[in-house]
């Protein structure tokens, strides 16, 4: 599936993380579905129909749902008892999410919804569609899911503000849902058998948080390897270590991209120490005279220079392992109970419940804050003159004492590592029995999300100011001496943050250049030199590339 001529078509199997938070982002970018999905969706809907005419007895169709799932409901009941859902479940709190993770979670409900085996009417479908279309955007509380019958609350919201009810945003104004509907021109939905129920009873939320994690998590990461670059460079460090030869000795398909990378990346710096320089020149001191001596450069460097790919590719790895199963979530029929239609039968199941994308969201926080931290130990080197090789203290070259120079934007660092360490504590344990013990081991996934974005967005504060570290760096050794990709990250920052020979507030800088990398403007301007980066070697450490390298 591709997005193409402004439309992402919707086949309920293809859609990838990159064009879901691609069309979430971008409302100029039209929805519809794949027309060979509506046959399907049409005899899904008659099956439905026809056993709820004939009373047999099915989940939310002709029952009561989660911890009042023994109540029976007669025929007749089945339009105001879907309301009754929707409106039940609208129970989340706090600020509401930006509007772009609204359409993300709209588009990837529909994605779903389309496959076929949820039973929605292909009328209420269609409105779902034009309701992302024309800018309905249904607003929805951040906190309060349980994350175990699906994402309740939040997709209860947006099936409300269908049936005309609750709030939504609509060319950028806070509206009354029926109001906003109404300025769209949008008809209401009128809900039957089951219709509500599968509205809600589904995990697009947290896929669609999850989705926008691995998009950025992927782009500070791929950010990272030329940060790193730049901060071995002005740091004085070797490339020797990242040696393709060294690493299929120790294959990881992610710290051998790493290291693959950062390879392309140091090429034609006159800052990068020559290993086998560095080693006959302290020879030439050993032999010197016998005496135990300290030398002025070590052998090797420390692990946050030396050690990256092997720190940073099990981030990659792990990254990888939610990007497989965000990919799957979001092309699957995640509601209960499906319909089956070339069986001609219904199946009560828990599809509905979050734990892979829970687990998958804990793991992007621990990735991540390993990211800030290696990213914190890089920026400690810039600040301590004994671990810098011949910069100045907190990279103050004159004034020293006079000026802090760069030793607050440490505190900052530290900081938000630290509330990092804090938000690594998973979510995907913290199970509290709810719903009369009928939801009795719930995975918390919007909250796993919530906290893996929180991660994030911290780490790219680190990242920023490891930027403007070294960037500074670079003017203090000389930037005509930075290799072709570093000179470009370098002038890239100079856009925004000057040569700072005087003491100021940087705040706005820190912010700026956190935003372009979010916004991944960083990579773009590096991979315009070097070429693409790789995020996870796919060639099992081919020898081509090894040869390449060497």
């Amino acid at each position: 599936m591709a997005i193409s001529s402004g439309t992402l078509v919707l086949d309920g199997q293809d859609l990838s993380v990159e064009e879901l938070v691609e069309a979430g982002r971008d409302p100029s970018i039209g929805i519809s579905i794949q027309p060979g999905n509506w046959p399907k969706i049409e005899q899904c809907r008659a099956l439905v129909e026809k056993w709820a005419d004939e009373e047999q007895v099915i989940y939310g169709v002709n029952t009561s749902c989660g911890g009042l799932v023994n109540y029976l409901l007669p025929k007749g009941n089945d339009r105001e008892f879907q309301q009754n859902l929707i409106r039940s479940v609208s129970t989340n709190v706090g600020t509401f999410f930006p509007d772009e993770l609204v359409r993300t979670t709209m588009i990837a409900r529909v994605n779903s919804l389309c496959r076929g085996y949820s039973g929605i009417k292909p009328e209420n479908l269609k409105i779902y569609l034009e309701m992302i279309n024309r800018g309905v955007v249904p607003c929805i509380p951040e906190q309060g899911s349980l994350g175990s019958s699906g994402d309740l609350g939040p997709l209860g919201c947006i099936a409300c503000v269908a049936i005309g009810e609750w709030k939504a945003h609509y060319q950028g104004k806070l509206m009354d849902g029926g109001a906003a509907m109404a300025a769209a021109g949008i008809p209401l939905m009128k809900l039957n058998a089951k219709e509500g129920l599968s509205m809600i009873n589904g995990t697009s939320c947290m896929a669609s948080i999850a989705s926008s994690n691995v998009f950025e998590a992927s782009l500070a990461i791929k950010q990272s390897d030329a940060l790193a670059a730049l901060s071995i460079e002005t740091l004085l460090g070797r490339a020797n270590p990242f040696d393709l030869r060294v690493h299929r000795q120790k294959y990881h398909p992610g710290q051998y991209a790493t290291a693959y990378n950062l390879s392309k990346l140091l090429e034609g710096s006159d800052l990068v120490l020559n290993e086998q320089e560095v080693s006959e020149n302290l020879q030439k001191l050993l032999k010197k005279n016998n005496n135990i001596q300290a030398a002025d450069i070590p052998v090797e460097d420390a692990y946050s220079l030396r050690c990256t790919p092997q720190l940073i590719g099990p981030c990659r790895d792990g990254l990888q392992f939610a990007r497989d199963i965000v990919n799957r979530e979001i092309n699957s029929s995640n509601d209960n109970p499906l319909i089956f239609t070339e069986y001609d039968t219904f199946i009560h199941n828990g599809h509905f419940q979050g734990q892979y994308l829970s687990l998958a969201m804990d793991n992007i926080a621990t990735v991540m804050t390993t990211v800030s931290v290696v990213s914190d130990r890089r920026i400690d080197r810039f600040m301590d003159a004994s671990h810098s090789v011949g910069l100045p203290p907190f990279l103050v070259a004159n004034d020293t004492g006079l000026r802090m120079g760069f030793m607050p934007g440490q505190f900052m660092t530290s900081s938000v590592v630290a509330e990092n360490r804090t938000l690594c504590l998973p979510a995907s344990v913290q199970s509290i029995p709810s719903t009369a013990d009928f939801q009795d081991v719930v995975s918390f996934g919007l909250i796993a999300g919530s906290k893996a974005r929180k991660v994030i967005r911290n780490t790219n504060y680190v990242l920023a100011f490891e930027l403007m570290c070294g960037a500074h760096a670079a003017d203090i050794r000389g930037a005509d001496r930075l290799g072709p990709a570093s000179r470009a990250l370098y002038e890239a920052t100079r856009e925004t943050v000057p040569y700072l020979d005087y003491d100021t507030v940087i705040i706005d800088y820190l912010e700026e250049i956190a935003r372009r990398l979010r916004q991944g403007e960083f990579l773009e301007r590096v991979e315009q030199v070097v070429g693409p980066l790789m995020m996870t070697d796919t060639s099992g450490g081919s020898e081509e590339l090894v040869a390449k390298a060497a």
